[in-house]
């Protein structure tokens, strides 16, 4: 491209001519914009267009909506999942220390504590925790002066109500594994109620199962086939 005295653009034709186009005629063609700033012309730059308010808020909306649905549903996980290892956890436990008891030809008690040293029978509710121990002597604690009564587990704390409906409040497995004085139906409940409860139920031979629903009312059953109470 050149320029004559006239302030023309010459633009070279693949036939060897020259066409002639004022800037001016550039300038308003919208092929070229002229920076009049700096004198040349610049590239064609394509506007950017953001978000309305309009539009801005119907996203905001949406999201609002999407989370009032989702959360709930996600907290409800979150408590499914949590009673669920809780009632794992009982039935670990409970079956170990069967399993301790046959190895060991000894008692091993199962007992609510709040110090993992000490039963707490008195306690209504196991929530603070639980331990399992040998019992040579059957005097339901363990003696921290005989070797042979050793503490097999403590489980610190429960995320939910769990309660025990045995009189006793407290597991005994004899040395053939047996829990003839300790059979009884574990309840484990959250802040959703009996309905979305789990209860875990121990038989006179040790064995233990979780509870079903017999009768389709939505609550487990105990032994006896009566719902679970929270």
């Amino acid at each position: 491209m050149e320029t004559n005295a006239n302030n023309l653009m010459l633009t070279r034709t693949p036939g060897g001519g020259y066409v002639n186009q004022s800037w001016t005629s550039l300038r308003t063609s919208g092929n070229a914009p002229y920076d009049t700033e700096h004198g040349h012309f610049s590239p064609k730059v394509k506007q950017q267009q953001g978000f309305t308010l309009i539009e801005l808020m119907a996203v905001i909306v949406v999201l609002i909506v999407m989370l009032t649905v989702a959360v709930p549903g996600y907290q409800s996980l979150i408590l499914n999942n949590r009673s669920l290892g809780e009632s794992y956890s009982l039935h670990a436990a409970l079956s170990n220390a069967r399993s301790e008891a046959m190895t060991r030809r000894a008692p091993v008690v199962v007992c609510p504590t709040n110090n993992g040293v000490t039963c707490d029978t008195t306690l209504p509710n196991w929530f603070s925790g639980y331990m399992s121990f040998v019992d040579t002597n059957d005097d339901f604690a363990p003696d921290p002066n005989d070797p042979d009564e050793e503490i097999i587990q403590y489980v610190l704390g429960v995320d939910a109500m769990l309660a025990f409906d045995n009189a006793s409040n407290v597991v005994r497995f004899d040395p053939r594994g047996y829990a003839l004085s300790s059979q009884g139906t574990f309840t484990l409940c959250d802040r959703r109620g009996a309905n979305k409860a789990r209860a875990l139920i121990l038989n006179p031979v040790g064995s233990v199962r979780g509870a079903l629903d017999t009768d389709g009312d939505d609550i487990v059953n105990d032994d006896g086939g009566v719902n679970i109470g929270c």
